[in-house]
């Protein structure tokens, strides 16, 4: 029986497994990890690695920690000969995308409601935007850097995005000025870690926005009925109904595609005011909590908010997706 080894990639923590003699940047490709290279046979360096621990095979022979100083180690003419631990750029997990520059036609700038607008970028031709539905770009404007979810699914050329613009954040209005003057701009993408795989198809899968946040779901929701997902349910909180900028999700509700609630707890007065709790009405909507998946799409006060309340139903946190959790991680809970 053939020696397999475990192999740890620093700083990224991935793994896989290697057969004796079975250079590394093969057998990590067969995990679905791709280690950088230019060359077939150990010339361009550009996967060049540091062995923090265990023992590599190369053509020069057995490579240690302690040796490697002296000796230049590179994975795709190398095997292991003990499970290793290596430390290395370059290196892309199972479903991530290399990062992209791309300058983009602006293609149109359009209100949705009167602070929210719509961005619809074009890629040139020959440079398709590559990205999964709920990661973000980087818009270049100035020297600044500004974050914006894509609100569409991977579709070709275009991409869309969604702006809300108010006083509360003045970059806001500096760039919607920048877009509505502008024939191109230059962004960066994708970023995020929030994104689905197509398979778990009759889960229920639960979408909690608020604000501009739809945006995330929105474009998770056009993937997911791509691949024909049966059990979608979104619920969509603003504090009035001027915060429901679009009608896309009562679309796919009338049309049987999803189940849908707009909500307003802080306002009586409003036709969607919902008193109770989200949470609750998750639960009453789909039972089970224990088998349902959670996007949640919003500030960090929100989305705490948010799985607080599904944690004391019994909800587990690893079941819920957000990007705040990258952002603004919430401190550890001391030991009793």
């Amino acid at each position: 029986m053939t020696q397999t080894y475990k192999v740890i990639l620093q700083p990224k923590g991935l793994q896989f497994t290697a057969q004796a003699d079975e250079d590394l940047v093969n057998a990590a490709a067969k995990a679905g990890i791709r280690i950088r290279k230019s060359c077939e046979n150990g010339v361009c360096e550009v996967c060049k690695a540091k062995l923090i621990a265990g023992v590599a095979k190369t053509r020069q022979g057995l490579v240690t920690p302690d040796s490697i100083a002296q000796s230049i180690f590179l994975p795709c003419v190398a095997s292991a000969d003990s499970d290793l631990i290596l430390e290395l750029d370059n290196v892309l997990g199972p479903g991530e995308i290399p990062l992209q520059h791309i300058a983009f036609q602006i293609a149109e700038v359009e209100p949705m409601s009167e602070d929210v607008y719509r961005i619809e970028l074009m890629a040139p031709a020959g440079k398709l935007p590559d990205y999964h539905a709920g990661q973000y770009l980087e818009l270049l404007i100035d020297g600044g850097e500004y974050p914006f979810t894509i609100a569409s699914a991977p579709n070709g050329r275009s991409l869309e995005l969604h702006l809300g613009v108010s006083s509360d954040n003045p970059n806001s209005s500096m760039i919607l000025n920048h877009l509505k003057s502008h024939p191109t701009v230059r962004a960066r993408l994708p970023k995020g870690d929030v994104w689905l795989q197509s398979d778990n198809l009759h889960d229920p899968l639960v979408f909690v926005v608020a604000g501009t946040g739809f945006s995330q779901a929105k474009a998770m929701i056009e993937e997911q009925l791509r691949h024909q997902h049966s059990a979608l349910y979104v619920y969509w909180i603003n504090r009035d109904v001027s915060g429901f900028y679009s009608s896309v999700a009562a679309q796919w509700a009338e049309q049987g595609l999803i189940r849908y609630r707009q909500m307003t707890p802080e306002n009586p007065e409003c036709e969607f005011y919902t008193p109770e709790p989200v949470e609750h009405l998750i639960q009453q909507d789909v039972m089970d909590l224990k088998h349902i998946r959670v996007i949640a799409c919003g500030g960090p006060n929100f989305v705490y908010s948010v799985l607080d309340g599904l944690e004391k139903l019994g909800f587990h946190d690893q079941q819920m997706r957000s990007d705040v959790f990258a952002y603004a991680p919430r401190p550890e809970k001391p030991a009793l």
